[in-house]
């Protein structure tokens, strides 16, 4: 199977659609599944832990202290609490494959492994 190829700006649903189409399931199952994994890494790093994607990146929630800024308009002082923030780190994997210019070959998955076959040492007894 071919996998699809966006020719525009992805959006949630149009990313949806394209995970559902790359699993041959329906639009709406694709959908719940994209909606999942939103949900676990929006949890994950509002809790505040990193959420490492192998190949693809990490989300890495910042704790940003307060801080005095400048309103752009009138140059008023703003103070700015504390809060937390997030980042995303670029994985190596993902930024060579992005340099290719390849789409049709781009993938963030491991090489495969190969397939060890093991021979049967048994005889057949009879």
């Amino acid at each position: 199977m071919n996998p699809s190829i966006p020719t525009s700006r992805l959006n949630t649903t149009a990313l949806a659609e394209a995970v559902a189409k790359e699993l041959g399931v329906p639009a709406v199952d694709g959908r719940a599944a994209v909606q999942a994994v939103f949900d676990v890494i929006a949890r994950a790093v509002a809790g505040g832990n990193p959420v490492a994607i192998t190949n693809f990146g990490t989300f890495l929630p910042i704790e940003q202290p307060a801080r005095t800024r400048r309103n752009p308009q009138n140059g008023a002082p703003v103070e700015v609490p504390e809060h937390r923030d997030v980042r995303f780190r670029v994985s190596p994997g993902l930024r060579a494959t992005v340099r290719t210019a390849d789409p049709a070959s781009a993938t963030i998955r491991k090489r495969p492994q190969p397939v060890r076959i093991v021979a049967d040492d048994r005889k057949a007894s009879g």
